[in-house]
C-alpha cells in the first residue's frame, strides 16, 4: 500500500469504529460473546491504548530521536475503563494526531527507524503499515462479536473480501428473498412504520434500489475504468429526507431493483480475475478495493434483508 492510501485508511478507522459500535447498549457493550472473550468494548479499549500509549508516542521518538529502542509495554499497568463512548472517542483524538503526523511527513520521516522489542527495527511507513492491518483484524473481531450476539451486521469494509465468484452467488438470490419476505403484506402495511423513526418496508425497498442505481453499480465500474476514483460518501438520512419514500408502489421498486441487480450480477461474472485489486477511494471506508467493495454489496444486503424482517413480524401482527 502507498503512503496516500495508507494515510486514507488509517484515516477512515474512526468512523468504522463508530459505525460499528453506535447502536450499543451499555450492557450489550460490556458483553462477552462467550467467557474468556473479549467484548465490544474489550476491542475498542485494546485499540486505544495500542494508538494513544504505543504507537502514536513511538511515532513522535522515531522523528525526534535516532533510532530510539522501545521498551515493552507493561501489561500489567492501569487500563482505561469501559466506556464505549469514552472509547471512542479516544482512540479518534489519538488517530486524529497519528494521522497529522504522518500527513507532515517528507519521504526521508517515513524511512526513520524505531527498535520494537516484538518486531526489531521497524521504520514509520513499516509500523505505520501494521497498525492499519492491526485496525482490520480488530475491526473485523467486532463484526464476529456482534455477529455472536445477534446483532444486526454493520458494513465496514473491514471483513476479509470475498472471491467474486462468492460475491455472484451472494447477491443474485437477494430480489427473490425480498419477495419472500414481503409476500402476503398489504400496501398498507408496507408503508407502515414499525416504530417512530425507523423504515417501512416500502422505504427499505426504495433505499436498496437506490443504492444499487445509482451507487454500487456505478462505482464498481468506475473503479474497473478509472484510477483510484474517489467517492463521496452517500448519506442515507438526506436521502430519506428528499421526500417520503413510503409513497409509491413497492412492487414497481423490486422491479426497477431485481433489474438493476441483474446488471451488477452481470457486470461482476463478466470481469477478469485482477480486476479484484483495483482500488478506489470511500470518502467513508477510506481505500477498498473491487473485491472489497463488492463485498460490501454482500454486508448491505444482509441488513437490510434483516431490517426486512424485522419490519415484517411489527407489521404483520
Amino acid at each position: 500500500m502507498d503512503r496516500d492510501l495508507l494515510i486514507a485508511s488509517l484515516a477512515a478507522t474512526p468512523g468504522l469504529l463508530r459505525l460499528l459500535t453506535d447502536d450499543l447498549s451499555a450492557d450489550l457493550a460490556v458483553r462477552p460473546p462467550k467467557p474468556g472473550e473479549w467484548s465490544v468494548a474489550e476491542v475498542v479499549r485494546h485499540l486505544v491504548e495500542g494508538e494513544r500509549d504505543t504507537f502514536l508516542p513511538r511515532l513522535r521518538r522515531m522523528l525526534a530521536e535516532e533510532r530510539p529502542v522501545f521498551e515493552s509495554q507493561d501489561r500489567g499497568a492501569a487500563r482505561d475503563g469501559l466506556d464505549l463512548t469514552a472509547l471512542v472517542a479516544g482512540f479518534e483524538s489519538a488517530r486524529s494526531d497519528v494521522v497529522g503526523v504522518l500527513r507532515g511527513l517528507e519521504p526521508a520521516g517515513w524511512a526513520r527507524q524505531g527498535v520494537s522489542p516484538s518486531r526489531g527495527a521497524v521504520t514509520v511507513e513499516g509500523y505505520a503499515a501494521t497498525m492499519a492491518a492491526h485496525d482490520t483484524e480488530h475491526l473485523q473481531q467486532i463484526h464476529q462479536v456482534r455477529s455472536a450476539l445477534g446483532l444486526r451486521p454493520k458494513r465496514t469494509e473491514a471483513r476479509v473480501a470475498l472471491p467474486l465468484a462468492e460475491i455472484v452467488a451472494a447477491i443474485q438470490p437477494v430480489p427473490e428473498k425480498i419477495l419472500a419476505i414481503r409476500q402476503g403484506l398489504t400496501p398498507p402495511q408496507l408503508s407502515q412504520r414499525p416504530r417512530e423513526g425507523e423504515w417501512s418496508m416500502k422505504e427499505v425497498m426504495a433505499h436498496f434500489l437506490k443504492v444499487e442505481r445509482d451507487v454500487f453499480l456505478l462505482r464498481l465500474q468506475r473503479i474497473v475504468t478509472e484510477e483510484r476514483p474517489r467517492f463521496q460518501p452517500f448519506d442515507a438520512d438526506a436521502w430519506a429526507a428528499e421526500r417520503d419514500h413510503r409513497e409509491g408502489d413497492f412492487g414497481a421498486d423490486w422491479r426497477e431493483f431485481a433489474g438493476a441487480r441483474a446488471e451488477t450480477v452481470a457486470f461482476l461474472k463478466g470481469l477478469a480475475p485482477a480486476a479484484a485489486d483495483r482500488i478506489g477511494l470511500s470518502g467513508f471506508f477510506g481505500p477498498v478495493t473491487l473485491a472489497q467493495y463488492a463485498t460490501h454489496i454482500v454486508d448491505h444486503d444482509i441488513e437490510h434483508l434483516a431490517q426486512l424482517e424485522a419490519c415484517r413480524a411489527v407489521v404483520a401482527r
